[in-house]
């Protein structure tokens, strides 16, 4: 009996902390923005892979929804230079709206998976251009894919990963598609409470 009213302060703490955290596990943040670097392999030209690699960032934000999901809004760019030992460039931005569904949207661990449309802009002397020659293009963009955030604090977090199905259509003589992969990691920042 003496060894359980010895416990009764830990188990007072115990239960305290632990209500605590549940509290603060709680908090839904009214809305997020991010920044994060992104990875992306793409095979712009038209037959076999003729793969490449570009590196870029992006930043977006999000206003949350009920039911776990957000409308997201997203301008990114990836730059890529001497393509191929071609000494070519290419630098492509995109501009894209979608929605998100996050699981446990509340919890420190958050899966989530996107899909984004819109635009993307191609320029440098790889870009496709009028009658063939290079220049700077225009073009339908989208982005399907997901990826886990992890909170930090109530203010901040860590987007640990994210993959994405990147598919543009420039104009390239074959088929006007590029399947590209993405991958992205970054900072997010929360604010306001829903």
């Amino acid at each position: 009996m003496r060894s359980l009213i010895g416990l009764t302060p830990l188990l007072g703490l115990a239960l305290t902390l632990f209500g605590v955290k549940s509290a603060a596990a709680q908090y839904v943040p009214f809305g997020e923005a991010g920044i994060d670097y992104n990875y992306t392999h793409t095979n712009a030209p038209p037959g076999g892979c003729g793969c490449f690699s570009m590196n870029g960032g992006d930043a977006w934000i999000d206003y949350n929804l009920p039911r776990s999901f957000a409308i997201v809004a997203q301008v990114s760019s990836q730059h890529a230079s001497n393509i191929g030992g071609s000494g070519a460039d290419l630098t492509l931005t995109s501009n894209l709206v979608g929605s998100r569904y996050s699981l446990h949207k509340s919890g420190q661990f958050v899966p989530f998976a996107q899909v984004l449309l819109g635009a993307a802009h191609a320029s440098g002397s790889f870009a496709p251009g009028n009658a063939g020659y290079p220049g700077s293009a225009n073009a339908f963009a989208m982005t399907a894919g997901g990826g886990l955030d992890m909170r930090l604090s109530r203010r901040f977090g860590v987007r640990a990963f994210q993959v994405d199905y990147y598919f543009t259509r420039f104009a390239n003589g074959v088929n006007d598609r590029q399947n590209n992969l993405r991958i992205s990691t970054g900072l997010i920042f929360r604010f306001g409470k829903s």
